[in-house]
């Protein structure tokens, strides 16, 4: 888990949440910034949880998964929506108004043939940041979900070149498609206050393997 004072965020598999390493925090640009190292395994389906204690601001918060924005919501401040929930999960993205698909850690292939180019950025793979964006609200209206088509982002399986030394790493995916019902949701307008996020949360993944490389080893004491 990532905590910035009563802001928290987390990445959950199999129900449980994933322990983060070598936490760290800065302030730049009118952004406070926390990251830490998570363990992936391939194959394993993912949520991205986060929370707001006290809600005292209208948020926009955007998920973007090795680079590529997943998705992007409004938690509105417990002032003028008490009863509007204080913690908020994102586990997969919208195809369309009636399907969906799910996000899952893959492994990267790699081949032998230094003229192969690379269709996406994968310096920007093994990151899943949350970024949180302060909002002035002007109107909420509670509707049917409505999704523009054109914004349909893209996670598929890779082949990279072997140069790229990204062999036996993980990158993410979406899983298939499925049918699920249009919800009931806030639709919001309105304008980001700041031309920079107000917080980012940067979970950077590896296999466990690899991460045990760059993260001290996890030490289980028994205590009489």
């Amino acid at each position: 888990m990532l905590r910035i004072g009563p802001y928290s965020a987390w990445v959950v598999v199999d129900g449980a949440g994933l322990e983060t390493h070598c936490v760290e925090a800065s302030h730049h640009n009118r952004t406070t910034s926390t990251s830490g190292w998570i363990s992936s395994e391939a194959g394993k389906k993912f949520s991205v949880y986060w929370s707001n204690a006290i809600r005292d601001v209208d948020l926009e918060a955007t998920v973007l998964i090795d680079g590529v924005e997943c998705n992007r919501h409004v938690m509105l401040a417990a002032g003028d929506f008490p009863h509007r929930p204080n913690t908020v999960r994102v586990s997969y993205t919208r195809t369309s108004e009636f399907t969906r698909r799910d996000f899952f850690f893959s492994v990267i292939q790699v081949i032998d043939d230094d003229e192969y180019i690379p269709s996406v950025d994968y310096t920007k793979f093994g990151v899943i940041t949350l970024e949180l964006w302060r909002l002035r609200v002007n109107r909420v209206i509670r509707q049917q979900l409505q999704y523009d088509p054109s914004k349909i982002p893209m996670l598929e399986f890779q082949v990279l070149p072997e140069q790229t030394k990204k062999g036996g790493t993980h990158h993410v995916r979406f899983g298939t498609e499925y049918r699920a019902s249009r919800p009931i949701v806030d639709m919001v307008d309105g304008q980001k206050l700041d031309k920079a996020p107000y917080m980012s949360f940067s979970f950077k993944y590896r296999p466990r393997g690899l991460l045990e490389l760059i993260s001290p080893p996890i030490i289980l004491v028994n205590i009489p």
